[in-house]
């Protein structure tokens, strides 16, 4: 399946790109969708994104949707057709 990918502030700079569009498993997680990201475009992704197996502290990941919002643990299932966010926590 397919998840619009938008990353923000210094996760461009950090991960190397501002969007993306990638393909995980039917029952993929966000971890897929990390995993993807590096596959496409290197790996210094993951640890831009990720520490271990968790989101970076500084960061927070949200599925949108024309009229909701939620946020995302990198153990969340993605679906079909998801916009993923990614951004940096304000301090």
């Amino acid at each position: 399946m397919l998840v619009d990918v938008r990353l923000e502030g210094a996760l461009v700079a950090r991960a190397g790109a501002r969007r993306a569009t990638v393909s995980v498993p039917e029952d993929g997680t966000l971890d897929d969708v990390v995993a993807a990201l590096a596959e496409e475009y290197g790996p210094q992704v993951r640890p831009a994104i990720l520490e271990a197996d968790r989101l970076r502290t500084d960061t927070i990941a949200v599925r949108e949707s024309h009229d909701s919002r939620e946020r995302l643990s990198s153990n969340s299932q993605v679906r079909s057709g998801d916009t993923v966010r990614f951004q940096m926590r304000a301090r």
